[in-house]
Formats: C-alpha cells, sequence, structure tokens
C-alpha cells in the first residue's frame, strides 16, 4: 500500500511538470520571425503574447489594410513545439459589441433603421428578422432603410416585436472572412409603436476586424533557435 501511495505521489509530479512545461514561453525562442520571400512578420513576444504583422505593399495603387492580422498567445509545448491560439473574437464575441438607440419620430405608420460603422470599410450586407413565426426579413447592403410597419411588424396585434440582426459576408472570391459568414449580433423584443427609430452602432467593426485571422492551438515546429516551420514556410529572424 506504502508503495502504491508513493508511485501515485510521483505520478502526480510528473503531470504537474508537464503541465507546467507545457504553460510556459522561451526567451530564447522570442523575437521577429520573417516569412521566407516575404516581408510578414510573426513576432513571438517574451510576455507570451504574439501579433501576426501583414506584408508591406510594394505594389501601386496602395490598399489600405490593417498593419496586424492576429494577436493572441503563444506557449511552448515540447522542446520544438509552439503553440498559438488567437484571441478568442468569434466564440466569446468580444468584437460584438453594439449600441442600440431607441427613438420615436418622423411617420409612425414606419420603422427606421440607421446602422454605424465605425468606418467606410464594411464588406457585409444587413440582414434583419422580424418575429420568428411572422417569417418576415430583409437583407440589404444599405445602412439606413425605412419600412412599412404594415408589412413587416405584427399587424397591430401587439406593439412589442422581436427584432434579430445579422450580418452575411460574401466570402466568394477572398480569403478575407476565413470561412466565417453570419455575424449573429442581436435579438431584441422592442415596442416599436413606442420606439420607430433605431440606431444601431457598431464600434468593433473596422477594418482589422474583418481582416483578423483566427488561431485555436495551431502548431509551430521549431527548427533551431532563429527558424522556425509554420503554415508550409520557413519564417527566420
Amino acid at each position: 500500500m506504502k508503495k502504491a501511495l508513493v508511485i501515485l505521489i510521483v505520478s502526480f509530479q510528473l503531470i504537474g511538470c508537464s503541465s507546467a512545461k507545457g504553460q510556459k514561453t522561451n526567451t530564447k525562442v522570442s523575437g521577429v520571425y520573417e516569412r521566407e520571400e516575404s516581408s510578414e512578420k510573426l513576432e513571438l513576444k517574451s510576455d507570451g503574447t504574439y501579433t501576426l504583422w501583414n506584408p508591406e505593399i510594394t505594389f501601386t495603387p496602395v490598399i489600405e489594410q490593417c498593419d496586424y492580422a492576429s494577436t493572441g498567445k503563444w506557449t511552448i509545448l515540447a522542446d520544438n513545439v509552439i503553440e498559438i491560439t488567437s484571441e478568442n473574437y468569434y466564440t466569446e464575441q468580444k468584437g460584438f459589441g453594439y449600441d442600440l438607440k431607441k427613438e420615436n419620430k418622423l411617420s409612425q405608420d414606419s420603422l427606421y433603421i440607421q446602422v454605424v460603422f465605425p468606418t467606410d470599410f464594411h464588406p457585409v450586407s444587413l440582414n434583419f428578422t422580424f418575429n420568428h413565426k411572422n417569417n418576415k426579413s430583409i437583407t440589404t447592403d444599405k445602412t439606413y432603410i425605412v419600412l412599412p410597419k404594415s408589412k413587416y411588424l405584427w399587424n397591430r396585434r401587439t406593439a412589442t416585436n422581436q427584432i434579430s440582426f445579422n450580418l452575411n459576408a460574401d466570402v466568394s472570391g477572398t480569403e478575407i472572412y476565413k470561412g466565417r459568414i453570419l455575424f449573429k449580433i442581436f435579438e431584441e423584443s422592442i415596442d416599436t409603436e413606442i420606439h420607430n427609430y433605431l440606431t444601431i452602432t457598431l464600434p468593433c467593426f473596422d477594418r482589422c476586424f474583418f481582416e483578423f485571422e483566427p488561431f485555436y492551438q495551431d502548431l509551430i515546429l521549431i527548427k533551431n533557435k532563429n527558424t522556425i516551420i509554420w503554415q508550409g514556410d520557413t519564417w527566420s529572424k
């Protein structure tokens, strides 16, 4: 029994050591790595965070882009393996924050919706669904719409309407969304007799949000102290 207890204690110690190893970073590994035949850079910081910097634009006309493609944390899993996980925007919906201002103005026969993005860059279509059982919805590229209440809302049986708001991304011909097509913003119960003018502000939906590259437990091979292998390419300090 005593022998078995000793083995059990040693086993837990080994597990603890293994777990700690998987959580620490290595200052010898940290640094800025540049992708082979590209100016794209991966910065592994000594505090355990990383930034994937976009390549410099060398052609004309110059297109606007975010400085970075991804940020998050990195750890060492083994002597020659790094794991990175990006900031968890798309599961915790940190970037999906919104402000909804409700007002009562203009014609009472209509519902007015104004959507405000932080910049002019918003390559998505807006989708509004009204009352699930009513099966009424509209998809538009316009950020300001006027809808007749008689067509889209409950026909005066109740003033409270369930409104769902989504952004639909067109992923054809571009890798900007990495397979993300639908951004679910909110579902709200709104008394449209008291509030018929809605202003929806999306403060985080800028270019960096749309171009963000998510990574979940992505593995990087450490070739030597100055070289890593990631995404099939060589990156060097």
